[in-house]
């Protein structure tokens, strides 16, 4: 486990001014990517990157974000950054899947104007992602990520999950006191191709989705999509608007959505939400549960006579027995973190998108 710190860029008054950490951290499998996010750096944002290399974060290899090892790992690597600066100040978390094409620290400043903390969009109208998230040192946000992280190693859940339940259930706002927003969509994340549209001007890409499903053991998939976004950039548009129409017309994206922002969502309800929004209620897999289980309790139970009757001619059958199934615990190791790493998650993805 390494950590080091480099400044990219010393032009532009805020960059010179005050300085902004950018925080991110990969393992091996990514460090093609971790590549392409630093040779995008923008020497006007001036950012402090703070960057963090293990060798094997531990990674579920099917897994489009790698699992709950790599989610707990996230959460306290946050925790400990927002340690590192001064109260008040802001500091900006990155997954490595991004890479700039423009400056984008004076979004940032602008969107946290009054803010603890701002993401960004996993859709135009709902839902936030954590591959860029910026943050201020405050009591509100460390409170905030304690919670995310404790939530994910209790129910063992997708991390982006857990702060979408905090955030737009209330609690992050009620408990905590954390005031929070979302950035513009210039700060763009494929899963917002749904619309089949680019922004004006973006500033970043984060290849969170991809049609065919990515594995966190191979980032080839999301380094082809940078490309298509760069060329896109540069004027060579045809590649990238064949990815729009793709992903519009993809039905992965829409089931990914409504699973996890939609009318299928599991989880609490989330209040800061309007009346009669389809994602409000929530609660659609424990619902299921509950339904499942009143049928199966409405079945009639078989008589003692007939359990005598199945017992006695599975006694005189002359069918060998099956042998009795062993169960393999495998011991989970923790990888780059001081804290044991829990079980892998039950929790799927839809494509890669978080």
């Amino acid at each position: 486990n390494s950590g080091s710190k480099s400044a990219f860029g010393t032009r532009g008054c805020a960059a010179a001014s005050v300085p902004m950490r950018l925080c991110f951290f990969y393992d091996t499998n990514f460090r093609p990517l971790r590549d392409r996010l630093v040779a995008s750096l923008q020497e006007d944002d001036g950012f402090e990157v703070v960057e963090d290399f293990i060798d094997d974060l531990g990674v579920l290899a099917g897994r489009a974000g790698g699992g709950v090892p790599t989610y707990l790992y996230k959460a306290q690597r946050i925790k400990d950054a927002l340690e590192g600066i001064a109260e008040g100040e802001i500091l900006v978390f990155c997954d490595v899947d991004i890479h700039f094409l423009a400056p984008v620290r004076v979004i940032v400043e602008e969107a946290m104007d009054g803010m603890d903390l701002v993401l960004q969009k996993e859709f135009e109208d709902i839902g936030v992602n954590i591959g860029f998230v910026a943050m201020r040192n405050c009591p509100a946000t460390a409170t905030f990520w304690k919670h995310v992280h404790a939530e994910i190693d209790r129910t063992k859940a997708l991390d982006q999950r857990v702060v979408n339940n905090t955030l737009y259930s209330g609690m992050a706002r009620r408990d905590f006191g954390v005031r929070w927003g979302r950035f513009p969509s210039r700060v763009w994340a494929s899963s917002l191709a749904i619309t089949g549209q680019m922004p004006d001007k973006p500033v970043l890409h984060h290849a969170n989705f991809t049609i065919e499903r990515s594995k966190a053991c191979d980032p080839s998939l999301k380094l082809q999509q940078m490309d298509l976004v760069s060329n896109y950039v540069k004027g060579d548009k045809e590649g990238l608007c064949d990815f729009l129409a793709q992903v519009a017309a993809d039905g992965s994206i829409a089931d990914y959505r409504d699973r996890h922002f939609g009318a299928r969502r599991p989880g609490p309800e989330w209040g800061e939400l309007p009346e009669g929004h389809v994602a409000r209620p929530g609660g659609f897999r424990e619902k299921r549960k509950a339904a499942n289980a009143a049928t199966d309790s409405s079945e009639p139970k078989p008589s003692a006579s007939e359990e005598i009757v199945a017992a006695d001619a599975a006694t005189n059958s002359s069918d060998p027995k099956p042998a009795a199934l062993e169960t393999t615990v495998v011991a989970n190791t923790a990888v780059g973190s001081l804290e044991p790493k829990p079980p892998a998650s039950k929790e799927t993805e839809a494509g890669a998108a978080p």
